[in-house]
């Protein structure tokens, strides 16, 4: 699958349309479950761990939201046995157009994505 692929565009807002879901719901998912609930919806080459996932996730972050301001919503999809989202994450929040201040936490990016989506 690749990043221009329409398929790949229609992963991205069944991803979105997915996580905006579990935000409603105060939940977050894991990266397989996620993984999973995309294969149920016919998008079954994402494998839960690096590769696509990983640029998937990056783009459900810029989804609707170019500027960086919105929370990011891919930080809701964490690690199975961790309970928190990966390494690429944080550094994904740091560069730009994020740029997460030196003292942000994924927890508080967490909370502003299930804030945000509670109140719409």
């Amino acid at each position: 699958m690749r990043i221009k692929d329409p398929e790949y565009l229609a992963a991205v807002e069944a991803a979105v349309e997915i996580l905006r879901k579990r935000a409603r719901q105060g939940q977050t998912i894991t990266y397989g479950d996620l993984s999973a609930e995309l294969a149920a919806q016919g998008f079954d080459s994402i494998p839960p761990h690096r590769g696509v996932m990983t640029y998937l996730l990056r783009d459900v972050c810029f989804y609707s939201n170019e500027d960086g301001k919105t929370p990011m919503l891919s930080a809701i999809v964490v690690n199975k046995a961790s309970r928190e989202p990966s390494g690429q994450f944080s550094s994904l929040a740091r560069s730009l157009p994020f740029s997460r201040s030196a003292n942000w936490s994924w927890r508080d990016e967490q909370q502003r994505v299930f804030s945000q989506y509670r109140e719409e």
